[in-house]
This record gives C-alpha cells, structure tokens and sequence, in this order.
C-alpha cells in the first residue's frame, strides 16, 4: 500500500503508525513487530481534523505523507491531455493544457529544479525540447526577458512557463550530482523558493589608504581600530533604516528597503553623507592616537535583487544577490579613479534629485558592461522632507489584528510573493486585484507558492493534482477528481483579508 492513508484522528488521543510496513491495523501498529528494529512513531493529535499518514513508510515527513512516492495521478474527466517524454529519465507523463512542465513534471515526481519557486526569474528549471517544439506555445514576456538575456536558443525553453498544445519530449538540462543533491534538500522542503525578489538600495563603503595606515600598527590595533570604525558606521546605517548586511574585509555592504521601502533612496544617501561627516571626525582622533589617518569611499545603487539565504548548516545566512550588487560595488570603486568621495547611480538620482546638491557628474562604461551610465557625485542634501522614523508594522483596527507585509509597487501584475508573518508563511497574489491565501495546500498541508496561477482565478498545487479558486478558497479539483468525489475530505484553502495601507499590503491575523 503506498496510497496515504486518511485517517480522522481526535484532540488528545495518542496513534502509533507502523514503521515497518508489515502491520495487519495499517497505517497502525499492530504489535506484531514489538522489539525489531522497527519502532512505532507516537503521534499525539492537537485537535480534530483530517491526516494524511503515510503508507509506503518512505516519507521524509514521518508518520505523515510527503508526497514524495504518490502514484501517477488521474485527470478529470474531459481535461485535455498531451503526452510527454521526458529524458533522461526515460519516462512518460500527461499534462493538461493548463499546467506547465514545470507543474506537471513535479507532480509526477519528476526531480525539477526551481530555484525562484516557478516564478520565471532563473534558468534552473530549463528544458530542451527534442521533438514537438511547434507543440510548445510562444514564450511568454516573462520567458522571453530571460531568454534574451542568457542567449537561449529556440529549444531551450523554461518548463516553469511553458504550456503545451501537443506531444512533445524534452530533457532536463540540470543534472549533474551536486544539481541532484542540491534538488533533494530542496523537496525535502518542498520545492520553495530560494529567495524573494525585492527592489532595494546597495551601499557600498571602502577604505582609502588602510594598508598604508595598518603597516605602522601591530594587529591588536589594526582589530581596534577597524571595530571602532565598523561601530561608528554601523550606527548612522541603522539609524538611517538600513541594514548591514555584510562586511567584506574593511569593506561594508548595506541595503535599505527591506524593511521599510519608503523614501528609501533618501535615507542612503543621507546616511553616506552622515557617513562622511563621522569619518571626517574620526580622521582627528586617528590622527591624535597614531599620527596618520585614513579615508572611506561610497557608492549607492538602487535596483533588483534577490533576498534570500545562502550557505549550508551552520554557515546559512541571510544575504542579497543580484546585478544590483555588483554594480553598487563597481561604483564605489569609481570613486578612486575619479577623485570621489561619494557617486550615485542614475537610478537613485531620479528619485533623490529634487533633494540633493550635485557637485559633479560622470558618464562613463562601468568595468564589465557595455553600457554606458551616469554618475553624480553628491555634496550635501534638504534633511528637512525625511523621515526616520519606522512606520509600524502591526496594527489593531476593530478588534482585529493586521501585519504590514511588501509594498505594493513590488508586487506586480501576475506575480506572486510568499511573506512569512510569526510562524504562518502566506502568499500574496496579484492579479489585477492582490489576493492573500496561506502557503499551505489543505490536502497534505504542502507549500503552494510554487503553484501555478491559473486564467480561471486558480491556484494548482503542484504535488497531487489539486486546484483552489485564491479569491474564494473554493476547491476545485482533490487529488485529480471534482470535489463531490470526495464529500468528507475536501477542505478549502485559507483565503486572508487584505488591505492597502501607506503604500503596503496589509493582512488580517486569522
């Protein structure tokens, strides 16, 4: 039996489900295995509801079912079907005209890769299509950006957007063992995302003349002095709104925006040029401690990244990627060949303009692209239209409870962003209007924010071949059949109350 057993389990009783595979009560213990290897597992219900145990004992969820082993499922009854090869794994699957590859493949437990969670912003879960690429819709906008970024040719297709109108064979094109390795910790979490695409502000601060400063100290003071120096930096970058997020050597890398979006290009610059006011006051104490001093460089760019964690285990951390980034650090190095102190991107300056003093400005190529940018050095700014202070970020309306989560502007048209809020992970969708459901298929309690967004106002999730309607929460398909298969089981998906608020989705604590 390796189907899930659904079993409607009570507040307070203890169930012990069989580990061995072998018990007549199944998914039960018997006792007829007592003192092997096999021990059953107590599971302790915290209410009344419906469970999903698992009967092929292979669950990384145990005594739950992950999923992990369903068996090909079955559509409704008039979906139109296309059939799929798909290699190297030899294998045939159907997909309706309504899913991706990337949903279907997933479905049929086929290892796919996803990094942005099917939300086409990577190329990781790319195919080439073998045979029947006139049977693969044109590329989508979203599809075509990539595409034409990476070069791709007309074969390689990206399975999260692509729908079929016919049979077709494709091969996964990530495969070697550490892609393989990598696909498995993520469906041990159940294919998430890897990170959340945000709009944000880069800092990027380095020292001037360090080395020369450091040969004359010995290494005590060097650490010294480079943790007064990070304090004194750390401070107006807090104060400021911004974050730290890393220090690079004597270099610092800090963002602005995640937590608060708004005015968020102000509050950089403002910050740098505090920045340079506290250096300019800590070259005199290094000169009176040391004789000898040492100066900062910053640049500013304000663009796409992604946010999210990288590194294994212990070395997991909180960080963010992107052209974004790299470009905040190729400015900041500008600055010594230019004789700056302090340059801008362009797309900080266009929403900084109205309130800075430009001293000067650079047109130039930056050290790796072709294109060509501008710079603008940045003397002094009106302090008097910033805010400082952080808006809250949870308020009481009527009673009831409601959390700030992404400003509206990052959310666009067609997008969906999932938002974690205390120990609940949502999903916000945008479809024209926002719609808020919680990260959380209802059949097995899986994720959903790489479930793909239907034109009927749908969401599939990506495991069993379930549809919900995200405004309603109606179901409307379980497990592969119409609901009315399944009289007793059926639960619908938890919508959220949602509004707009100072710029930001709000939703309601439920």
């Amino acid at each position: 039996m390796n189907e899930p057993f659904a079993i409607e389990v009570e507040e307070g009783k203890n169930y012990f489900w069989c580990s061995c595979g072998k018990s007549n009560k199944q998914p039960f213990c018997d006792g007829s295995h007592a003192g092997s290897e096999y021990e059953p597992l107590n599971f302790a219900a915290k209410e009344t509801k419906i469970v999903y145990f698992c009967g092929c004992k292979a669950t990384k969820n145990v005594p739950f079912c992950d999923g992990s082993h369903q068996t090909l499922l079955p559509f409704i009854e008039g979906d139109k079907s296309f059939s799929v090869h798909i290699q190297p794994d030899n294998k045939k699957i159907n997909i309706t005209e309504e899913e991706s590859i990337l949903i279907a493949s997933l479905r049929n437990n086929i290892s796919h890769l996803s990094a942005c969670g099917g939300n086409g912003k990577c190329s990781t879960c790319r195919v080439e299509v073998t045979t029947g690429l006139e049977n693969c819709f044109p590329r989508n906008e979203v599809e075509q950006k990539l595409a034409d970024k990476l070069s791709f040719p007309d074969n390689i297709r990206l399975a999260c957007q692509t729908k079929l109108k016919g049979d077709v064979t494709y091969r996964r094109v990530l495969l070697d063992k550490r892609d393989v390795d990598l696909n498995s910790q993520i469906t041990d979490q159940r294919l998430e995302s890897a990170g959340t695409l945000r709009n944000l502000t880069i800092l990027f601060c380095d020292i001037k003349g360090f080395t020369t400063f450091s040969e004359t100290l010995s290494a005590y003071d060097v650490i010294f002095i480079l943790n007064r120096y990070f304090s004194i930096m750390r401070e107006v970058i807090i104060r400021h709104g911004g974050e730290i997020n890393n220090y690079i050597g004597d270099a610092i890398l800090a963002i602005f925006g995640l937590k608060e979006s708004r005015q968020q290009a102000l509050r950089a610059v403002s910050a740098s040029l505090e920045m340079l006011k506290a250096m300019d006051e800590f070259k005199s104490y290094l000169n009176k401690a040391y004789g000898s001093d040492f100066d900062i460089r910053v640049g500013l760019h304000y663009g796409e990244v992604i946010s999210g964690s990288v590194g294994q285990g212990d070395d997991k951390k909180m960080t963010v990627i992107g052209d974004a980034v790299n470009v905040a650090s190729r400015i900041e190095a500008i600055n010594k060949e230019a004789g700056t102190r302090f340059l801008i991107s362009e797309t900080v300056y266009e929403q900084v303009k109205d309130n800075v003093v430009v001293r000067n400005y650079l047109r130039l190529r930056l050290r790796g692209t072709s294109n060509l940018i501008t710079l603008h050095e940045i003397s002094d700014m009106d302090n008097n239209i910033l805010q400082l202070n952080i808006t809250e970020v949870e308020r009481t309306i009527d009673d009831k409870t409601w959390h700030r989560t992404l400003p509206i502007s990052e959310l666009s048209e067609g997008e969906k962003k999932k938002y974690k809020i205390k120990d609940k992970e949502i999903l916000l969708i945008n479809q024209g209007e926002v719609f808020a459901i919680e990260n959380r298929c209802p059949h097995m309690d899986l994720p959903l924010d790489i479930g793909q967004i239907t034109h009927q106002g749908t969401i599939l999730c990506p495991y069993h071949n379930s549809e919900f309607c995200f405004k309603s929460g109606k179901v409307r398909k379980w497990v592969g059949k119409q609901p009315d298969s399944y009289p007793d089981k059926c639960n619908p998906l938890n919508t959220i109350q949602i509004y707009k608020d100072e710029d930001y989705i709000w939703v309601a604590d439920e």
